[in-house]
């Protein structure tokens, strides 16, 4: 029963709902009469946080029995696909359409239905990972103190995650270009791709240690279809710490609480567009601060790294782990020093992506039980 779903995976919805797809969902329900105006008011209240939200609008459809649950499963499906799918909704019905008793049912948010819907994430080595960081500029007074700690975290983290990593510190925007196209032909290129870049920034891109601009652009797509055959059809990921502006978020009070189309393949060859399978996850919006504590690293790579660690060994996917990271950053406290004066230091990063399936980071067997 589509209500007895709903409430066995409460805690996944509550938890991987996005801000997006829970507005989306309340227009739909809406228009299939099952939710009203003011019932919808309630629960997309701004000053509600987004799990607030979540939580209200799938107690308000439980409450409305069998039917309007199905209609929300309808909706959850076509408004984010990998999402749904990633519930096991589907397995779980079964197994009741079949008589088994609640007590031995498991539903899990964190383990794909079946292996199509993941990318290959299981050659040894998994692929490269490439850790930009620039610490030192022409101008002396620009160094990025604290970049270091960064580093070693990255590095830690992706060889426990299977990777050849590699360090280049202190790049001209020139030598930036180049390493982009000279590891774009790399024979060394496996199940995937992972990029780090740790530098000073602004809207269109990241700065080389001599203080020109490396366009955005100019670090990807050496790295797309085109351009780099070895890796269509496999995950190109790029994490990059830079700030995107001079202007500091604002800090807002809340009152806290407690798709894609999947492809179906059977030996025959289909076509994707070249620009498929990146993620970039950007420490911070755009025309704001990336923030940088000079003894401690970067907000943006710490709370990363320990979420990207912790969901490996949870069968996590990529877009879940990055929004317990949107999250905790979100929440963070601190101060700077802006034009004399002391003032909040608030951000929260945004990832793009045009993934088309699940990615999940598994470490290596061995790895994995030290």
């Amino acid at each position: 029963m589509a209500d007895n779903v709903l409430e066995k995976c409460r805690i996944e919805l509550r938890d991987g709902l996005t801000e997006a797809v829970i507005k989306s969902l309340s227009d739909d329900l809406r228009k299939e009469n099952v939710l009203g105006k003011e019932e919808i008011e309630e629960i997309l209240q701004k000053t509600k946080t987004r799990t607030d939200q979540a939580r209200d609008l799938i107690d308000s459809v439980g409450k409305k029995g069998r039917k309007a649950s199905e209609i929300l499963l309808k909706w959850l499906e076509k408004r984010d696909k990998h999402f749904y799918e990633s519930l096991n909704i589907d397995g779980y019905s079964a197994i009741q359409e079949a008589g088994a008793t609640s007590s031995h049912l498991s539903i899990t948010a964190d383990k794909p239905n079946t292996t199509t819907d993941e990318y290959k994430m299981d050659s040894n080595p998994r692929g490269l990972c490439v850790i930009i960081n620039n610490e030192n500029f022409e101008d002396s007074g620009k160094k990025r103190n604290g970049s270091q700690k960064d580093v070693e975290r990255l590095k830690d983290l992706f060889k426990y995650l299977g990777f050849l990593v590699e360090i280049k510190e202190d790049q001209t925007t020139s030598e930036i270009k180049q390493l982009m196209i000279n590891y774009s032909k790399d024979p060394r290129h496996t199940d995937c791709f992972v990029c780090c870049v740790m530098s000073h920034g602004n809207e269109t891109g990241v700065e080389g240690c001599d203080g020109q601009i490396c366009p955005l652009n100019d670090i990807t797509s050496p790295f797309d279809g085109d351009n780099c055959t070895s890796l269509i059809g496999k995950p190109k990921v790029f994490f990059i710490q830079a700030c995107r502006g001079h202007e500091m978020q604002s800090k807002v009070l809340v009152a806290d609480g407690s798709g894609f189309s999947r492809i179906q393949i059977s030996g025959t060859k289909y076509s994707i567009a070249k620009d498929s399978d990146f993620l970039i996850a950007m420490s911070t919006v755009e025309g704001y601060y990336a923030i940088r504590h000079p003894n401690n690293g970067s907000w943006f790579i710490q709370s990363l790294c320990k979420h990207l660690e912790d969901g490996s060994k949870r069968d996590q996917d990529i877009l879940r782990i990055l929004t317990k990271v949107n999250d905790e950053v979100s929440r963070k406290e601190g101060t700077i020093n802006k034009d004399n004066k002391v003032i909040d230091a608030k951000m929260t990063p945004q990832p793009h992506f045009t993934l088309r399936k699940l990615l999940v980071f598994r470490a290596p067997k061995a790895a994995a039980s030290k």
